[in-house]
């Protein structure tokens, strides 16, 4: 049976008193590792058998991990109806599943001995000699004697093979019963390990098909997205056209205004313009938004009496009216906008290269536009990078 309990017994053969009682003991041992609610029972192969047995206490218990219990079996056989052997054993069964036999434990043989007869007391003998005539045909006595020895023996002989016949098919049903509980034991893990294995497919097909979910909204993000890079690029295509339309329209009028202040105003934004385009570096965007929100009057050449606070970084759409892609290195015009610019004429300290503008780039918070003043372009690198800063203000 399983090794989950050892149940042993304190006498496995009993020989009964004179009224035919006995009683033995039985020990079990919870060795599952866990608090188990046990029920005893007691098998006999003859049911008769069986109503001549009692556990004494209560058949159900509940049993601590490595805890033992002991069944105390009382025997009551009516000696005058039964001779001869039988015997029993104890059984444990779940008691919240009661069909399900947990153990079982030692066979305990009961043996009931005939008494033992009295030799009849010796029959008086005559004295005289008998005066029967004798019959030379007739067997003699002890001849008769002997005969009926033999067959007594022989009568025992039988009995005894019977018995023991009886006993082994006794240990075979045994064996055969234990047999069949270790069979429906595997036939249930069996089932068990059957169940596992459909639950397991069956979660395995879901994240399957969960993944080829997953993998279609992939692909429909993506589409989405490329169709949003390619409406953003029509849109810029469009914006820079009109920039272009927008410059074009408006070159017969003068350009630049220096305030004497250390400012320029930009008259077709009306945007001032710091003079000195090369005051502070070049600085990560974190460090020249500070700058520029910090810079204020007496700083940088400034003279306009404006406090911290006023000045801020471009937009990139202000750089974009800002620049003249008609000119190159850097791409700025003169203060009437009809050529290429010179220092001091209205700006100083230009460089042809990048300024950082205000406008992170899209959702992505990593990065911002600049303006590449060597060419008049857009472009976006990471924040930790370094370019000049070019402050500006309303007017």
């Amino acid at each position: 049976m399983s090794p989950s309990f050892d149940i042993s017994v304190s006498h496995p053969n009993l020989s009964l008193d004179a009224e035919g009682s006995a009683e033995t003991t039985f020990t079990v041992t919870n060795l599952t590792g866990e608090t188990q609610q046990l029920e005893a029972k007691l098998a006999t192969l003859n049911p008769q058998h069986k109503s001549w047995l009692q556990i004494d206490g209560d058949l159900s218990q509940e049993l601590a991990a490595n805890g033992s219990h002991q069944y105390l079996v009382k025997v009551e056989v009516p000696t005058d109806k039964f001779k001869g052997r039988f015997d029993f054993r104890l059984e444990i069964y779940s008691a919240l599943t009661p069909q399900q036999k947990l153990a079982q434990g030692p066979k305990v043989v009961v043996e009931v001995k005939p008494a033992s007869q009295s030799s009849s007391p010796p029959s008086p003998t005559s004295s005289k000699k008998s005066t029967a005539p004798t019959n030379p045909n007739k067997p003699s006595s002890s001849w008769l004697k002997i005969l009926v020895v033999l067959l007594l023996l022989s009568s025992l002989a039988s009995i005894v093979a019977l018995w023991q016949l009886k006993e082994e098919i006794s240990q075979n049903q045994q064996q055969l019963s234990s047999l069949k509980d270790i069979a429906e034991q595997a036939q249930a893990r069996f089932k068990q390990a059957q169940d596992a294995v459909d639950i397991a497919n069956a979660k395995s097909n879901e994240a399957q098909e969960q993944a080829v979910a997953a993998q279609a909204k992939a692909e429909q993000a993506h589409e989405a997205a490329q169709t949003a890079l390619s409406k953003a690029d029509t849109v810029q295509t469009q914006a820079n056209q009109a920039v272009s339309q927008a410059n074009k329209a408006i070159q017969g009028i003068e350009r630049y205004t220096d305030n004497s202040n250390g400012t320029v105003t930009d008259k077709r934004t009306q945007l001032v313009w710091l003079k000195r385009a090369n005051c502070f570096g070049k600085r990560n965007w974190e460090e020249a938004n500070q700058l520029v929100k910090q810079l204020k009057n007496g700083q940088c050449g400034l003279s306009d009496n404006y406090q911290a606070g006023s000045w801020r970084l471009p937009s990139k759409e202000e750089w974009q009216v800002m620049a003249n892609r008609q000119y190159s290195y850097p791409s700025l015009s003169n203060s009437a906008g009809t050529n290429k610019w010179t220092e001091g004429r209205p700006f100083s300290r230009v460089k042809p290269n990048g300024y950082w503008s205000a406008t992170s780039h899209r959702q992505d918070s990593t990065g911002a536009w600049l303006m590449e003043l060597s060419e008049g372009s857009l472009q976006t690198n990471s924040k930790t990078a370094k370019y000049y800063v070019w402050p500006v203000r309303n007017y």
